[in-house]
């Protein structure tokens, strides 16, 4: 392999076919505390090795491909139930419209009743929201959208696996990537209102990050909605300052200094200044 070696192939290799398990053999053993191999590689063989040892490896990489397809098979699941959940807020959602009720606050009432925690989430950041609207003179339509938006950030996590919502250790990379379904789970569901929909981009964009790299996708700068930019400052300083199953939670202090931080990679640099300037008056 010109101009390659062993490590190359490897990510090659799980890259291209995630699943299939890798038993890499080197003569080189600094590779041994190597983090660019682990966890790519089911195992990793020193040159000269035994017949047994390399026994073992097989082994190992047999173990390593039945995890890899018991997580996979995980993923289709989780994601199998996020559309069924979907689908079951959507239907819910149009039931209780037709009976006469109006769609926000119908979907206020099956927010409640399915993620607590996070509509009370949703009310904290609607309330720091329209406060940096204010420190930033939005039009009363602006602040319209904006606080709707904010309500309804995190509607796309009403549908989500209990599993997901409820484990109480961190997530692994491949239930984060479900999780951040979220966002698009929340468009689609407001997409499916009469009165809401407008709120779908906004909602929608919420996660993106404003250097770049964020989800779903991978909007930057002034392409992501205003009423986006806001919500993504306010909804992280919210998550860092309350305790997670996981994780403690961060000082005021902290908080905004991990702002600073992240702006203008992940924030918008005006929507911090005026987020630090509203705490800094309450």
């Amino acid at each position: 392999m010109p101009g390659h070696d062993g490590i190359w192939l490897v990510h090659e290799l799980q890259r291209q076919h995630p699943q299939t398990a890798v038993v890499l053999a080197t003569a080189y053993n600094e590779l041994l505390d190597a983090e660019t191999v682990q966890p790519e590689v089911a195992d990793l063989l020193i040159k000269p090795f035994q017949r047994d040892r390399f026994e073992l490896a097989v082994d190992r990489g047999r173990q390593w491909r039945k995890e890899a397809l018991e997580e996979l098979r995980w993923h289709a699941q989780l994601g199998l139930e996020l559309t069924d959940g979907v689908n079951s807020v959507i239907t819910d959602l149009q039931t209780r419209a037709l009976d006469g009720t109006d769609e926000a606050e119908a979907l206020l009432a099956i927010g409640l009743e399915r993620v607590p925690h996070t509509m009370a989430h949703a009310e904290r950041v609607t309330r720091y929201a329209v406060s940096v609207a204010a420190e930033l003179g939005l039009a009363p339509d602006e602040v319209t959208l904006l606080e709707l938006s904010a309500r309804f950030h995190d509607i796309g996590k009403a549908p989500m696996p209990l599993a997901l919502l409820t484990k109480p250790s961190p997530l692994t990379p491949g239930e984060v990537a479900v999780m951040r379904r979220h966002a698009e789970a929340g468009g689609e569901i407001l997409r499916a209102t009469c009165t809401l929909s407008h709120l779908a981009p906004v909602v929608v964009a919420s996660h993106e990050a404003f250097g770049g790299g964020g989800y779903p996708s991978q909007l930057s700068g002034d392409a992501i909605p205003l009423a986006s930019r806001i919500i993504s400052v306010a909804d992280t300083y919210d998550a860092m300052t309350q305790t997670r199953f996981y994780r403690q939670r961060l000082s005021s202090a902290d908080a905004v200094s991990e702002l600073l931080r992240c702006s203008p990679s992940q924030f918008d640099p005006v929507i911090v200044d005026a987020f630090v300037g509203v705490l800094g008056r309450h």
